[in-house]
């Protein structure tokens, strides 16, 4: 009896020792597959945006528009009956709860007349039929040396595109996203934009290779595009940061604090790309994890050249939301 009942149990465990890791294989191949789904989801879905937004400029884009309308003022441009922009200070600034707001005018710092010779081509984005299938969209970026081209998303809450695709629904690659303090006006000091560091290279995850200088070699610029300008900017910081460091400061108390600040994200690249920062300088932050979650991988860039749609299209006009 007892012989019997050893032999039984001996077989149970012959069945769940080879049941048992088989189960863990299927459920590990199941899982695979759903991850892998869900890349080419987003890589095909992401493709197909690019295909049906966007499209490649013709002709030389290295000389200045025909309207001479490149840029305002080198400086600054007051703009008529005032402005709703905010800044985070100036010399005549005014204390403004938690930040400080310029007065009516837009402090662009020096930017140059003619786009760089090495400069990489722009897309012509249809902003209308983008804007048409979702609001929130609030700009377009390209990262030429690393294959980035996305529509950029803004919402009240950054967890909200987090997981979200261009039409709001569940995607775990989520939607590459401006952080909900920063303006899609792109005036302030800092502005913050996300993306994941996916596993097939995709949505931000390349901006790794720029640790690389030979990446930064290929093409040091990226784009970013909105419904009112084309701004160019030039890469000067290339650095990891822990989650919550100054890296991520979007409003700054004065400017010497602005000032140790930009120096500090010069000291802290690398590798080195010695390009300097002056006076209001625009940068703009690309930021994406890795793999210990209490460090982000961030790609700086400042603001060398900007095209006013609305003044070189003849009057484009699209209702972009603004924040201050």
């Amino acid at each position: 009896m007892r012989k019997s009942r050893r032999k039984k149990a001996g077989a149970v465990f012959q069945v769940l020792a080879i049941a048992v890791p088989a189960a863990m294989i299927t459920a590990g191949v199941l899982y695979a597959a759903c991850i892998y789904t869900g890349y080419a989801k987003g890589r095909q879905g992401y493709r197909n945006i690019e295909d049906q937004y966007t499209s490649s400029l013709s002709g030389n884009e290295n000389t200045p528009d025909a309207t001479g309308s490149d840029t305002p003022d080198m400086h600054t441009a007051d703009q008529e009956g005032g402005s709703e922009e905010t800044d985070d200070f100036s010399e005549d600034v005014r204390q403004e709860g938690n930040g400080l707001e310029m007065g009516n005018k837009h402090v662009w710092g020096p930017l140059i007349a003619k786009l760089p010779p090495d400069a990489p081509e722009r897309k012509q984005v249809d902003w209308e039929s983008l804007l048409e299938r979702n609001q929130d969209v609030i700009g377009w970026i390209t990262v030429p040396a690393v294959g980035i081209s996305y529509p950029v998303m803004q919402a009240e809450d950054n967890d909200y595109y987090l997981h979200r695709d261009i039409d709001r629904n569940y995607l775990f690659a989520g939607s590459i996203f401006m952080d909900e303090d920063s303006s899609p006006s792109l005036l302030r000091y800092n502005t913050i934009i996300y993306g994941h560091n996916m596993r097939d290279g995709s949505m931000f995850a390349r901006l790794r290779d720029f640790q690389d200088k030979e990446t930064w070699n290929t093409c040091r610029y990226f784009w970013i595009q909105t419904p009112e300008e084309d701004c160019l900017y030039e890469i000067f910081s290339i650095h990891t940061a822990a989650t919550g460091s100054d890296t991520f400061t979007i409003q700054f108390a004065d400017y010497e604090v602005f000032e140790s600040w930009r120096n500090r994200m010069i000291s802290l690249s690398d590798p080195a790309t010695g390009i300097g920062l002056k006076d209001d300088d625009r940068i703009v932050t690309l930021s994406t994890c890795t793999e210990s979650s209490q460090v982000r991988m961030t790609v700086q860039g400042k603001l060398i050249w900007k095209r006013s749609l609305e003044e070189s299209e003849g009057g484009l006009q699209v209702n972009a939301r603004e924040k201050g």
